[in-house]
């Protein structure tokens, strides 16, 4: 079974543990706050993946650290890959539990590349136009970059919508080299 369909699981389980008790937000939180300190924090990273440290030290002082300060349903993954020496994928975990929980609250992720950052009314109508078009809430990514030099590039999963200039110009160039 390869690490991302093991997190798969682990993931799973966590939404509907999330479902459940109603909890999907407060898990996402959780996950994102120990997240945090294992993607910002060598050491932390270092003692919680490495496979020299006994299971039972470390699950004593991943307990004695975490417990009261995110819910049980993280605490209770964090104890099961430390149990089955599975901690290496818990990155991916929470990658597969964010798809998840989009999925559960029906919500699509819109990528928006432009020349100039958006003004909030346009940013407003291209969300709800996205709604419109994909029946479900949208949450908006905008990532500037001059190189594209106007109009904007739209990705929503694997669909992309190209209206920038730069794409434009390229063809127009294309055309005019095949025309000779």
């Amino acid at each position: 079974m390869s690490s991302q369909s093991i997190a798969r699981v682990y993931a799973a389980a966590l939404t509907e543990i999330g479902r459940e008790t109603k909890s999907l937000e407060t898990i996402g939180d959780d996950l994102a706050a120990v997240r945090a300190l294992y993607q910002g924090d060598a050491w932390f990273r270092s003692f919680f993946t490495s496979p020299r440290i006994d299971r039972a030290v470390k699950w004593k002082a991943l307990s004695a650290a975490f417990t009261g300060k995110v819910g049980r349903p993280v605490v209770g993954l964090l104890k099961v890959l430390v149990e089955k020496g599975r901690e290496s994928v818990f990155d991916n975990v929470v990658v597969e539990y964010g798809k998840l929980k989009d999925f559960a609250e029906n919500r699509v992720h819109a990528h928006v590349v432009v020349a100039r950052p958006l003004p909030d009314d346009l940013r407003r109508a291209i969300t709800s136009r996205l709604e419109r078009a994909c029946g479900k809430t949208v949450a908006l990514h905008e990532h500037v970059d001059p190189a594209v030099l106007g109009g904007a590039s739209i990705r929503v999963g694997d669909r992309v919508i190209d209206r920038t200039l730069r794409t434009k110009l390229a063809a127009l160039k294309k055309q005019l080299l095949a025309a000779d």
